[in-house]
């Protein structure tokens, strides 16, 4: 008998494969898969319908292929990993008359080796390693009002999808960029994709130009946990609530505003649960050199600052063609913190090759600069203290066609796990995805 997820698993496939089938089978039937918007097409027509009742998926395969071919514990190693999601949206003023609420449920499916494990080094070179297990990840209900200006949502969320965020970051491959600035996540527990607990968001339109975002998130880091396989459901108090609050300033992007586009925010976090001290004991000395336990803190925080500004357009004002710069910085005190300091930046140029107008280049680098605190600790403990890492990403994805891409990679990671005892690495490969 298969276990409730391995059942659930089988059912995930079967609703991916299904229409998969269907669409190869049919091949004359639509247009060509190189002008498709998805792989699969639009199912007969049958897509369409459900669309127009209010029901809308999502599904993508996304598959990295790294080698270290220079550098790192472990050199020349090939290591694969993978990702495969599927999200269903139902819009209830559609489907029951209940308008302005939407229901939102996506789950997950990974499997692969993390070439970083082979390196040392703390910011994972591909960003879709993780949680290697089919997994719930978001189920929530999502309310709009005020003509959209305002709206809540409440259920099973990850704070990384509204939080610390951007499309730009999608854009690269290192876990550094891609997703959140990766100081975040490491430093408390902030949800991230493929990771979700309970919480609730409320957004809020102040201006056409200004938009307030408001969070509470249980603050219990177990959830994460492979043995759940995102199902723990339960809300322990005990480990605290964490608490977000993110202003944007939308530059250029209100209905007939004609300059470049830009978007500006300051992001604040707040976690009530509990942390170790990394340096101090009970007492206020080095817990290296006393061998009592360490300080416990109630709380703790940290800042972000995100700015990214297009600074040259191809075309008139609606075209996305150009140049787009991005810089993030994340500040957090050293005490309890892993990264007290982390700045990560780039260029994004989307159609840079004459008629390749969809095709991305990206130019990225991430600097993080371990806890001082930590840093004491370990060179009291006759350990080599960590001091900072840096990585460097160029890479180019060639979209085959709306519904498939090729991003060849390369990254460079300068000092590897922070304390200059392993060999600057070099990764080269390719990252692969498929829309369904």
């Amino acid at each position: 008998m298969l276990s409730l997820c391995g059942r659930l698993r089988v059912v995930f496939c079967a609703i991916l494969l299904i229409p998969l089938f269907f669409s190869l089978a049919y091949a004359g039937g639509e247009s060509g898969w190189l002008t498709r918007e998805y792989l699969t097409g639009n199912w007969f027509g049958f897509r369409d319908k459900l669309a127009d009742s209010g029901i809308t998926f999502a599904s993508s395969y996304v598959v990295d292929i790294l080698n270290n071919p220079v550098g790192g514990k472990r050199e020349n190693r090939v290591r694969y990993d993978s990702s495969l999601g599927l999200d269903l949206n139902a819009d209830l003023g559609k489907l029951m008359d209940f308008e302005g609420w939407q229901f939102h449920i996506a789950g997950v499916y990974r499997q692969g080796r993390n070439l970083s494990k082979d390196i040392g080094n703390r910011f994972v070179v591909s960003s879709i390693y993780g949680s290697e297990q089919f997994r719930l990840y978001s189920l929530y209900l999502d309310k709009a009002l005020m003509d959209g200006r305002l709206s809540f949502r409440f259920g099973r969320l990850g704070a990384g999808d509204d939080f610390a965020s951007s499309p730009l970051y999608w854009n690269f491959v290192n876990n550094a960029i891609d997703g959140n600035p990766i100081s975040i996540p490491i430093n408390i527990p902030f949800t991230a994709y493929p990771t979700a607990t309970w919480a609730a968001l409320v957004k809020y339109k102040i201006t056409p130009e200004v938009l307030s975002k408001t969070g509470i998130y249980n603050g219990d880091d177990r959830v994460g946990d492979n043995k759940y396989h995102g199902m723990d459901f339960s809300f322990r108090s005990d480990k605290g609530v964490m608490l977000l609050q993110e202003f944007s300033y939308l530059l250029n992007q209100a209905e007939g505003s004609r300059g470049l586009p830009g978007n500006y925010k300051i992001g604040g976090i707040y976690d009530t649960g509990k942390f170790e001290d990394f340096y101090k004991d009970e007492n206020g000395n080095s817990a290296a050199v006393t061998g009592l336990p360490k300080r416990k803190h109630r709380g703790t925080y940290g800042f972000y600052l995100h700015g990214d500004q297009m600074v040259y357009r191809e075309g008139g004002q609606d075209s996305k063609q150009g140049l787009t710069v991005f810089t993030v910085f994340t500040f957090a005190p050293p005490d309890v913190n892993e990264f007290s300091f982390f700045v990560d930046g780039g260029l994004v140029y989307t159609g840079l090759i004459p008629k390749r107008d969809k095709d991305v280049t990206s130019l990225g680098f991430a600097y993080g600069k371990w806890s001082e605190d930590l840093a004491n600790y370990q060179n009291d403990s006759g350990q080599d203290p960590q001091k900072f890492e840096v990585m460097m990403e160029l890479n180019y994805k060639f979209m085959v066609s709306p519904c498939l891409y090729l991003q060849p990679v390369t990254q460079y990671i300068f000092n590897p796990g922070g304390a200059r005892n392993i060999d600057d690495a070099l990764v080269v490969g390719t990252r692969v995805g498929v829309i369904f």
